[in-house]
């Protein structure tokens, strides 16, 4: 095969305005859809497993970026060989031997190899003592392109590292079945079966929360709102009167939904409630009782004279407590309960009866409420009294007095508690566990039929008297005496279910009277728990007030639906954000210099090398060494390519003539 050489030297010189564009607007492009992910999932986190709106699913997101960074980064070795093709032909960027040329003729800049490689030659090149040693590692061109390729390398690794999918809800469409009672509904509910189950879940000990996807809400804007969102408040402000920095400046407010299947998004009907209970002195500080002895107290509708008859043995105390369903006062001459002996005066405000329901008037809304609990602890023998009684003295809010027809010394403080309560429609947001927008709205009054018992009239009474219902089992609307009475059952009382509410613990003690006798005793209440137990009452009322309905029915609230969510991952996505902006910077920067140059390939390439190669066949010839490092022939060899004249200043002497589309180099 004969090869007829050419006289001159031409090659086709082009514009690669595509490849061009590649380059300058790909990290553009790379890292805004970073910041695309970072701004609209990553820093978008969800709320209580609630994604905001996603213009694409999250986890579509997350694996278009896991098989875009597989691509990635050949892309982006492909546009920087685009750079590097104009570069060489640059004398300020080009090498000055075909031997530092040669670092480029595998893109050996874009690999690990690569880069191990030269800096072998930079360590053997500084560390050389020899005279005249030309250096033989890559020149600067090389050094910038393996560093942009570095930064990239690592940036997209990192990245994928800096989100993880998760699972998670987003509103939906779909309306739930709600089970909870509604405008229409609410009025035919027993107020006495209501208190019932108040005080059954009271005594349980179990946060107070209600079932399941029910929940209580807080006002829009309370930060960091759990499920247990009324719980929660409460037990931080025990802890705050237990440390003695008290917390709350304004009332709790809540609003109480109706029960629902499902987790709850939209408008509902419900309860609304603000509440504040502080611990206070017995004998001021009260308004709704007047109490200046144990034995001498006067409520709005009934006095101590009415049980003085009743304490003498001249009647029996179910008589004196005869209208505690009517009148919302009471007395109760509790009786020693796992080694405590108790008393207590409870009063509350309204009017209770069977003409009254609190929630139907409109012009009565909100509804103005208040109780008021007087609590009084005494140890008799054989039980001994524990730490918290006997520090309980120095307490500002407690009094110590004799109850005169026995002459036990005995321990007082009071609770009061002001509570305004309304209904009406708010709306729901399942993601903040808040209320807004709320609109009062009365109950309808209802038909009411026969009471399925004797003594329940339908007709909701005011959360209030609801509570007062609890706490003393009193039958509302109804003559008669409280269920439970002093003696009937330890465990009746509300002194009992006000320590398991709050978490008592019984302990086992030793008798006075006897050191090898041991008995069962729970816990002094102290004023701090027994406020925080009133607190955990209102919540339960105002959950029992909204759980019970006379089916299930549907309206405006809407359910969640199952979808995809991205959180930040193990690795910090700020230093995700500073690599790829440098790579952005350090990459699009230089490329604008030869945006438009004409050059003689796109990259450097296979081809490309032969032809050079072929241009300087002599020096070709010498290659005698396996590793182009070591072939000294090709130090004579100019490093810029199209630099044909090795006898003029290397890299430095070049023309070109224009014929048409052709150019000549020499």
């Amino acid at each position: 095969m004969d090869l007829v050489y050419p006289n001159t030297n031409t090659y086709t010189f082009e514009r690669y305005i595509p490849r061009s564009l590649l380059n300058t607007l790909g990290p553009f492009l790379l890292t805004a859809l970073y910041f695309f992910i970072l701004f609209v999932y990553l820093l978008r986190p969800s709320l209580n497993d609630v994604v905001p709106y996603f213009p694409v699913d999250a986890k579509t997101v997350f694996y278009a970026w896991l098989i875009l960074s597989v691509f990635v980064l050949d892309w982006a070795k492909s546009g920087l060989a685009g750079f590097e093709a104009s570069a060489l032909m640059k004398p300020s960027l080009a090498p000055k031997t075909a031997l530092q040329l040669m670092w480029h003729a595998d893109r050996a800049w874009g690999s690990l190899s690569g880069w191990w490689n030269a800096l072998g030659a930079l360590f053997k090149d500084l560390s050389s003592k020899r005279e005249h040693y030309t250096p033989k590692g890559p020149a600067i061109l090389w050094w910038y392109l393996s560093f942009s390729s570095f930064i990239l390398y690592l940036a997209i690794p990192l990245a994928g590292l800096t989100m993880d999918p998760k699972d998670s809800f987003q509103v939906s469409p779909r309306k739930i079945l709600i089970l909870g009672p509604n405008q229409t509904s609410f009025n035919t509910l027993p107020s006495n079966r209501v208190a019932e189950a108040a005080n059954s879940r009271w005594r349980q000990g179990n946060p107070t929360t209600p079932q399941e996807d029910t929940i209580l809400y807080a006002p829009q804007g309370t930060k960091n709102v759990s499920r247990n969102y009324f719980n929660d408040a409460v037990e931080n402000i025990y802890a705050a009167d237990l440390s003695q920095s008290p917390m709350l400046t304004s009332p709790l407010s809540f609003f109480s939904g109706p029960q629902v299947s499902e987790r709850a998004h939209g408008r509902a009907w419900g309860l609304l409630t603000d509440l504040t209970c502080s611990v206070t002195h017995p004998y001021h500080g009260l308004e709704l009782i007047n109490i200046t002895a144990m034995d001498k107290w006067k409520l709005p509708t009934t006095s101590s004279r009415s049980y003085e008859t009743a304490f003498s043995g001249n009647e029996t105390y179910y008589q004196a407590q005869f209208l505690a369903g009517l009148d919302p006062g009471l007395f109760y001459e509790g009786h020693s309960s796992f080694g405590v002996s108790y008393k207590y005066l409870i009063a509350s405000n309204g009017v209770i009866d069977g003409t009254v329901d609190d929630y139907t008037n409109s012009s009565s809304l909100p509804v103005p409420g208040s109780l008021e609990l007087v609590m009084w602890q005494a140890y008799e023998a054989p039980s001994s009294p524990d730490p918290i009684f006997s520090n309980m003295s120095s307490h500002s809010s407690v009094v110590s007095a004799v109850w005169p027809y026995d002459n036990t010394t005995y321990l007082g403080y009071a609770i009061r508690c002001s509570v305004n309560s309304t209904v009406g429609f708010a709306h729901l947001d399942a993601a903040t566990h808040a209320y807004s927008n709320f609109v009062p709205e009365a109950a309808s009054p209802g038909q009411f039929g026969l009471p399925e018992r004797l003594n329940e009239y339908p007709g909701m009474l005011g959360i209030q008297s609801i509570v007062y219902a609890s706490f003393t089992t009193a039958i509302l609307k109804y003559g008669a005496p409280p269920v439970c009475q002093p003696g009937d059952s330890a465990t009746c009382n509300p002194w009992y279910g006000a320590n398991v509410a709050t978490k008592g613990e019984p302990q086992v003690m030793q008798e006075a009277d006897h050191p090898t006798a041991k008995n069962l005793q729970y816990p002094t209440l102290s004023p701090e728990r027994m406020k925080l137990a009133i607190y955990k009452l209102f919540g339960e009322a105002a959950i029992a007030m909204m759980a019970s309905g006379t089916g299930t029915w549907t309206g405006e609230l809407h359910g969640l639906d199952k979808t995809n969510d991205m959180v930040p991952g193990k690795v910090p996505w700020q230093f995700v954000v500073a690599l790829l902006s440098l790579w952005t910077l350090i990459t699009v920067v230089p490329n604008y210099w030869t945006f438009w140059d004409w050059r003689w390939a796109a990259m450097l390439d296979g081809v490309e090398m032969f032809r050079l190669g072929a241009e300087w066949r002599p020096a070709v010839w010498k290659l005698e060494k396996r590793e182009f490092v070591e072939c000294d022939a090709l130090l004579d060899v100019p490093g810029m390519v199209g630099d044909m004249e090795p006898v003029s200043s290397r890299g430095h002497q070049w023309g070109r003539e224009v014929t048409g589309k052709s150019h000549q180099i020499w």
